[in-house]
């Protein structure tokens, strides 16, 4: 009888130590899978961190490129470094970014412009830029609604519709030749439409001349942009890198068109940042006047009520 109690004693006790055992080995398993986790989130969270900033950045970066596409229709290359009171009390904070921005430039994106131009035909340029384009209309929609242009919501929507089915996805700019132009806006605009005033003049790291007024203009556009909430979705993040790749061909293709402006501008102007700045304000005082002349236009069109008589 005491033998075969301590052979029972014996398995209870091997047994307790098992599960001990295991019970140490659960635990280590279940902290290693823990801390494996927290690895990974901590990975996947910079990742997408760096993703979200490496997107805003190039989303906003056509600023600096925007900046010139437009100047003051009563404006000269004589009037160009006239710069009368400008709204820049962070004068000495922009230089000092402008100069970061302009060394970027002169490293990064002017090389990959003139690679840009050398590798495809002036006929596949026009194409990426329509292809572009076409995929800006929703944003472009949106502001027109926002700004109450209904005539000019409808035609994008007939030109996004339009140039995405017989247009091949955009690439060829089909409605323009059926007489329905492109009606280009953005928040900025629909700010300007409300009465916002355009605030300091701000020079925002890689990205370029703006303003208050401007930054927050682009930063609603970026978050309104139906394929960017889409793609900035956790369920389809794996395909966020399209949007790095959309943007920056977006900047690129816009700053192939300006080499040759920028480096005159460069090469004449006594300073650059002043030249740059005066054009930035030109350009909102440009666009200002305009949408100054339709509103005037629409409420001239407007159809007046005629009094009955009796």
């Amino acid at each position: 009888m005491n033998y075969m109690g301590k052979i029972v004693k014996e398995r209870e006790f091997l047994l307790v130590k098992s599960r001990g055992k295991k019970d140490k080995v659960r635990k280590r398993r279940t902290k290693l899978k823990w801390t494996l986790n927290m690895i990974q989130s901590v990975f996947i969270f910079r990742r997408r961190f760096i993703a979200f900033i490496t997107t805003v950045v190039l989303a906003i970066l056509p600023i600096q490129v925007d900046a010139l596409t437009a100047t003051h229709p009563t404006g000269s290359a004589d009037r160009l470094d006239v710069d009368e009171g400008p709204n820049d009390p962070l004068e000495p904070l922009n230089r000092l970014t402008f100069a970061v921005n302009e060394l970027l430039d002169f490293v990064v994106i002017r090389p990959v412009a003139e690679i840009y131009r050398a590798i495809f035909p002036e006929t596949i340029q026009h194409g990426i830029t329509n292809v572009l384009d076409n995929l800006f209309a929703p944003v472009v929609f949106f502001n027109h609604v926002l700004q109450g242009e209904a005539e000019r919501a409808t035609v994008t929507v007939f030109r996004f519709l339009t140039n995405s089915t017989f247009g091949l996805f955009g690439l060829v700019d089909v409605t323009t030749e059926l007489g329905f132009p492109r009606y280009d806006t953005d928040f900025n605009q629909t700010l300007m439409a409300w009465g916002v005033d355009t605030g300091p003049y701000l020079i925002l790291p890689l990205i370029g001349p703006s303003s208050f007024r401007g930054t927050i203009g682009y930063v609603a556009d970026y978050y309104a942009d139906p394929l960017n909430i889409y793609l900035n979705n956790r369920h389809h993040f794996k395909y966020h890198y399209w949007l790095t790749v959309r943007y920056g061909l977006y900047t690129i293709s816009q700053r192939e068109k300006l080499i040759e402006t920028l480096d005159n501008l460069r090469n004449s102007s006594p300073d650059f940042y002043v030249t740059m700045r005066s054009i930035y304000f030109q350009r909102q005082a440009y666009i200002a006047e305009k949408l100054k002349v339709a509103n005037n236009m629409q409420q001239n069109t407007q159809p007046q009520k005629t009094k009955k008589t009796g």
